[in-house]
């Protein structure tokens, strides 16, 4: 009688211990897996590394920059400006607002049409042509080279940041030429030969792209003196010293660089 209460109590025992014991390893393991949890998602602090300040030729990447809409209305008629135009070489140091740089960009290859069509006549309505802005002194605009963005088949007409850095003296000093010495603003249109051909079944029309420049050229000319600015094309440079200081695809030929501002009286 006695071994059969023991049995059953021993029964009792072990029913009791394997009723709690899986619970107990279960609440372990889950305590378990919470400290590594917490402990990885702490991990070890890692300080980020202090960028350093960008220097003055740091290539920029911090989105395009919206210019003012062009104005599409004037109070110089066609005739004025085609009697009033004028090469003007040299300029007063004064700074030009971003307003006047977006009238000019736009005169040299604004998009016009919702086909693409383009301030400036292209054959085959290829637009080889791409214009880069050198800001000397420019309201709301770093000293820098900027590449204009006019759009494809809607305007865009934005600046893409591509350099900053004062290229003014540089330029002055490199070309020994006048325009340079104070002009607040400079275009450099250059000219994809290469895009040119394959519009003509891969045959060489270089010409073609050397007049559509001197399209721009003159449009450029009409709008400043709509806008009572000086300008000038200049097309007598050494290239390889100008591919020293600005940024050009490998893909195209330096054919203008235009100094423009306020002329001195």
């Amino acid at each position: 009688m006695k071994k059969s209460a023991q049995d059953l109590k021993e029964k009792i025992s072990k029913a009791v211990v394997k009723r709690w014991m899986i619970p107990a390893l279960t609440a372990f393991v889950v305590i378990i897996l919470i400290i590594i949890a917490v402990f990885y998602r702490r991990g070890p602090q890692v300080i980020a590394p202090v960028e350093p300040s960008a220097s003055p030729s740091a290539i920029l990447n911090p989105g395009n920059i919206s210019l003012p809409s062009p104005e599409l209305r004037s109070s110089s008629s066609i005739e004025s400006v085609l009697k009033g135009r004028r090469t003007r070489r040299d300029f007063m140091d004064t700074e030009l607002t971003l307003k006047q740089v977006s009238q000019m960009l736009w005169a040299a290859q604004g998009v016009t049409v919702d086909w693409g069509g383009r301030t400036t006549p292209s054959a085959k309505s290829t637009y080889p042509l791409s214009v880069f802005l050198i800001a000397n002194k420019v309201s709301g605009l770093e000293p820098g080279e900027y590449q204009y963005i006019p759009g494809d088949r809607t305007p865009i007409h934005q600046l893409r940041p591509l350099k900053l850095v004062d290229l003014k003296k540089a330029l002055f000093e490199t070309l020994n030429e006048s325009s340079f010495r104070n002009a607040p603003a400079v275009l450099v249109i250059t000219g994809n030969m290469g895009k040119m051909a394959e519009s003509y079944g891969g045959i060489p029309h270089d010409k073609e792209v050397y007049l559509e420049a001197g399209h721009a050229g003159q449009n450029l000319y009409l709008q400043a003196e709509s806008l009572k600015l000086g300008v000038v094309t200049i097309s007598g440079f050494d290239e390889e010293k100008v591919l020293d200081l600005v940024t050009i695809p490998d893909t195209d030929t330096i054919i203008y660089l235009i100094p423009f501002g306020i002329p001195k009286q």
